[in-house]
């Protein structure tokens, strides 16, 4: 997990937040005699962004409460919104286009994926474990996606926009730029790592939620 130490001044350790993102666009060209499948995989380049309000700090003080989750957590795949977001997107074809998500080795994650609108509609929705993937079904079009890392899963924690339940400990919050997919999967594989002095865009349980 996520652990940050403290020098001489108090100030918290930063964290590198690399996400690799590789965009693969499948295309399917078909004829009366044959069919062919051609793949080509698109790489944006490593991009990382200096920001302070990603410290993560020194000491965090914790309530009884949440001192009672701090090693609790959810399955891969669930759902601990859809109260408020609803059910995800289910793709009613044999293939559709798809985000998936490799989680760091050090932290769980929830991922929430927005459509690209004036209402940011939130198409989907889920939480991934420390390590592991999950890919989720969406139609194609434009998309924005957010993670939301942290230690320990308390499903009573209030978060903003009314949803019901968060991480308690070493919450880290980040976002992609708006990506158009078409007839393909989106993948990221985030890291972290300590000691870094640049990481990638940040955001804020605002604008994730």
């Amino acid at each position: 997990m996520m652990k940050g130490t403290s020098d001489n001044n108090g100030c918290g350790c930063f964290f590198v937040l690399i996400v690799v993102i590789a965009f693969i666009v499948n295309q399917c060209n078909s004829s009366d005699s044959n069919k062919g499948t051609h793949e080509t995989e698109y790489k944006t380049e490593t991009y990382q962004s200096y920001s302070q309000q990603q410290a993560v700090p020194a000491q965090e003080v914790l309530s009884e409460e949440d001192k009672q989750y701090l090693n609790n957590s959810l399955y891969t795949g669930a759902t601990p919104y859809s109260d408020v977001y609803g059910s995800n997107y289910r793709c009613p074809y044999d293939q559709c286009s798809g985000i998936r998500v490799t989680a760091p080795g050090e932290s769980d994650i929830v991922v929430i994926i927005k459509r690209n609108n004036q209402n940011g509609t939130v198409i989907a929705h889920g939480y991934i474990k420390a390590g592991a993937t999950y890919q989720f079904d969406i139609p194609d079009g434009i998309y924005q996606t957010f993670f939301y890392y942290g230690e320990g899963w308390n499903p009573n924690k209030i978060m903003k926009g009314g949803v019901k339940g968060g991480f308690v400990k070493e919450e880290l919050f980040s976002k992609d730029n708006p990506q158009e997919i078409i007839s393909g999967i989106l993948t990221y594989v985030l890291q972290l790592q300590r000691n870094g002095n640049f990481q990638t865009k940040g955001s804020n349980a605002s604008e994730v939620f």
